[in-house]
């Protein structure tokens, strides 16, 4: 069945005004005020060198050192009963602040839930050099009780002097006769919402139905259903010619019942009827800063569920959840619109679906409607090794490598059977600068003119698609890394960047592709490998106009001033959506590092995933927790997902990598190692590190491969009798049994099939015996048992 839903143009464009026509589905209320200052005046610690006081200012001076740690520090605890959110704000001026804009000079705000986990760097950084007061907030929106909360004022990593005044933190209760929607505070009609709705963030308008183009908006939408998923097409485009920065929303207005938000495949929580729910990260980016870490939101009752998610192929900056108030499962997004790019094109759906495995039955509908972003192209799977020529570790048959960075042993690879795939990383030019030049952003501006003018193609293309910051300059950080001793820029990579040299030409182009992959290349690449593709580095928004037309994703705007710009997750996807057009028509290969983190879209297009992580920070053990191993699993699916520790190694013994391996293995994941510091120090250029662990290496790599090749399945149709004991189901096959507690735990696994008389465990290669679809397994800490059904 198709609807078509068309809302046609009118001759007269309408002012943004509200008109009397206007249905208003929620009236915004201001409760923005400042409460109560939670900080004490007398209660703050000094944090690295400390601080003075003068005057009333708190001064963190570290002179002429770059390297200086100084700043002051305070613990609120509020032991919330339910979320509220959190505002903290502070005054600095600067006084010759050396290097770059960082979190490193700033309000930086840690949590910790009430729970105990953790919520760390929410960040509001002050401008360097020198300047008179100014003023940062962060405003954090906690998906659950907090129980305190650490407020610093840093100056840590830069030279110079900064003063910081006025320091407060409070909550924002709600008012009386009112609740939060998208964590705006409003009143509402009596029932819900279904449909179309939009808010003018700017203005801090009400909530408008989208009949008649409030606003000077047009909506148009197209409709189908399959099944039980309705998808919408919708067109957004302004009537004004002015930037607006607006909040698009659909809702689905559920009927009175008890729901479970379902958080992911392991946590849910019964809805409290006066609280919204949502699973986000933080950005400088949108209405509230929200950006949605799973693609979807769903509830679920004793008798059905229902889902609101986007088409991963169609990303923008977005976030659904559930608002318990007004009962609506609702999808926000986050659009900016101006002269040069009106309009701006999204897709989503919802669906219904059978509670019965709640999140897991989600993610299984969502696959199913999206079956084009979760294809597994890489059948045989392995280890991922960064650089470092495979052949030259001593039987390096025996570690299990698959996946190839870098192109400097092609041949080799070629010759035994590995995955190369030739590096680029978007958003970035880290640019050296001499030894002699200050480091300062005038002189490394400078230098990049220098470098452009003598036909440098990474200085030329710095000049076409560099981001712009909100006054207008281009951003970069002052950065001293094994790599590179200079700054790194922030560019736009996105392929309609305009200019005969850009980033994204620079790094793929009709020429790069036919020396690379045509009858005259040297060795047989297996694709693309993208670094850094999240843009830890880079500015958050690009705000050059220039840029503005080139997106093909749709624009968004900064939290703070509500100035439209580019985010750069965007950035991110259509350099990957480009180069994955050309890869995989040729039936090659794409890989990236550093994701999924907090963009899942970049999923879509990509065959392998992986990260370099560290669990043994200041040499103490801290793994990845289950909730985001299970956001990673469910984002790949069956796609490989490859690990890189870097650590210190001599203090990464080989008890903790077993621990790391049996962890990895208990999620379909691959173990892989590199450097204490992404440069020096290669695990696998030292013998003695990795002949120590070749033993675990042989144990464990090949049952990592045998589960992840035979794919991660949502529904595990098996379940255990312990909260901390985790079950997995790969393929038709296997199961993973983790103990992800710090006891000897003895466990039940039952399962809603039949199972054999008896299955092996194939860590131990013991026979366990079942009894009633039931296996009894002991496990100690932090350990994994593979079952073979078969």
């Amino acid at each position: 069945m198709r609807q078509i839903i068309c809302v046609l143009c009118l001759v007269m464009i309408r002012p943004t005004a509200l008109l009397a026509q206007d249905i208003v589905v929620k009236k915004a209320v201001d409760a923005s005020q400042p409460g109560p200052n939670l900080l004490q005046p007398d209660a703050w610690s000094p944090w690295g060198r400390g601080f003075t006081t003068r005057d009333g200012l708190f001064l963190c001076d570290n002179g002429a050192d770059a390297t200086g740690q100084s700043g002051l520090s305070q613990r609120v605890t509020l032991d919330q009963q339910s979320p509220l959110p959190i505002v903290a704000e502070a005054w600095s001026k600067a006084e010759n602040v050396g290097g770059s804009k960082d979190s490193n000079y700033a309000l930086y705000i840690d949590l910790i839930y009430a729970d105990g986990t953790p919520l760390w760097g929410q960040v509001a950084a002050f401008a360097v050099g020198t300047h008179d007061w100014a003023r940062q907030e962060v405003i954090i929106y906690p998906d659950k009780p907090v129980r305190s909360v650490s407020v610093y004022m840093l100056l840590r990593g830069h030279s110079g002097r900064a003063f910081f005044r006025q320091p407060k933190l409070w909550t924002l209760p709600t008012p009386p006769n009112t609740f939060r929607f998208d964590g705006t505070v409003v009143t509402g009609p009596s029932e819900p919402h279904t449909g179309f709705s939009i808010r003018d963030v700017a203005a801090q308008s009400d909530f408008l139905a989208l009949e008649d183009q409030p606003l000077g908006i047009q909506l148009n939408v197209s409709s189908n259903q399959s099944a039980s998923v309705q998808h919408y097409d919708v067109l957004l485009t302004d009537l004004t010619g002015r930037d607006r920065a607006v909040t698009l929303y659909y809702s689905l207005a559920l009927p009175p019942d008890d729901y479970l938000w379902l958080k992911d495949s392991r946590r849910s929580e019964a809805v409290d009827p006066a609280q919204e729910y949502m699973y986000t990260s933080s950005q400088s980016v949108g209405a509230n800063g929200r950006l949605s870490k799973y693609p979807f939101a769903a509830v679920a009752t004793r008798q059905s569920a229902y889902l609101m998610g986007i088409d991963l192929g169609v990303p923008a900056f977005y976030r659904v959840g559930f608002n318990g108030p007004s009962r609506e499962l609702f999808i926000a997004y986050d659009i900016g619109l101006c002269p040069e790019k009106p309009t701006a094109r999204l897709r989503f759906f919802h669906a219904q679906f059978d509670p019965q495995w709640g999140f897991r039955a989600a993610l299984d509908l969502y696959y199913q409607a999206l079956p084009q972003y979760f294809m597994c192209r890489t059948p045989e799977q392995g280890l991922w090794m960064p650089f470092a020529h495979i052949g030259a570790v001593r039987d390096w048959q025996d570690f299990g490598f698959k996946f190839k960075e870098g192109s400097s042993h092609t041949a080799w690879d070629d010759e035994h059977d590995m995955l190369t795939l030739r590096y680029t990383e978007p958003m970035t030019w880290w640019m050296s600068m001499p030894p002699s030049l200050p480091r300062t952003l005038a002189s490394a501006l400078t230098h990049a003119q220098d470098l452009a003018d003598q036909g440098n193609s990474a200085a030329q293309a710095f000049l076409t698609s560099a981001f712009h910051d909100r006054q207008g300059q281009f951003p970069g950080k002052l950065l001293k890394r094994p790599w590179n001793d200079g700054i790194v820029w922030s560019t736009n990579s996105m392929p309609g960047i305009a200019g005969a040299v850009t980033d994204f030409k620079n790094k793929w182009n009709p020429a790069l592709r036919q020396r690379l992959y045509g009858p005259e290349r040297k060795g047989n690449l297996d694709g693309e490998y993208v670094d850094s593709s999240e843009g830890y580095v880079t500015d958050e928004l690009d705000f050059r106009r220039a840029h503005f037309a080139a997106t093909q994703t749709p624009l968004t705007f900064s939290r703070g001033s509500r100035q439209v710009g580019i985010f750069r997750g965007l950035i991110a996807f259509e350099y990957i959506r480009a180069l994955a057009r050309d890869v995989h028509a040729m039936d090659k290969l794409m890989m990236a590092n550093s994701t999924p983190h907090r963009l899942c879209f970049l999923a879509a297009h990509l065959d392998i995933m992986g990260t370099e992580t560290n669990w043994n920070p200041n040499a103490q053990w801290r793994p990845l927790p289950d909730a985001e191993l299970l956001y990673i699993r469910a984002i790949c699916k069956g796609k490989p997902y490859c690990f890189l520790m870097n650590t210190p190694f001599e203090q990464f013994s080989h008890a903790l990598v077993e621990k790391y391996m049996q962890r990895c293995l208990a999620y379909g994941m691959f173990p892989g190692f590199f450097s204490h510091n992404a440069a020096q120090g290669h695990y696998f250029q030292r013998p003695e590190l990795y002949e120590r662990d070749r033993d675990l290496f042989l144990r464990y790599v090949p049952l990592c491969k045998r589960v992840a090749e035979a794919g991660w399945e949502p529904i595990t149709h098996a379940r255990t009798n312990r909260d901390s004991v985790y079950v997995e189901r790969f393929g038709q096959r296997y199961l993973t049994v983790f103990n992800d507690s710090r006891q000897r735990q003895r466990v039940l696994v039952s399962t809603d099939f039949d199972l054999p008389a008896s299955c092996t465990e194939l860590v131990s290669a013991q026979s366990l015996a079942s009894s009633n679809n039931t296996l009894t397994l002991t496990l100690h800490a932090e350990t994994v048992a593979v079952i073979d059904l078969q």
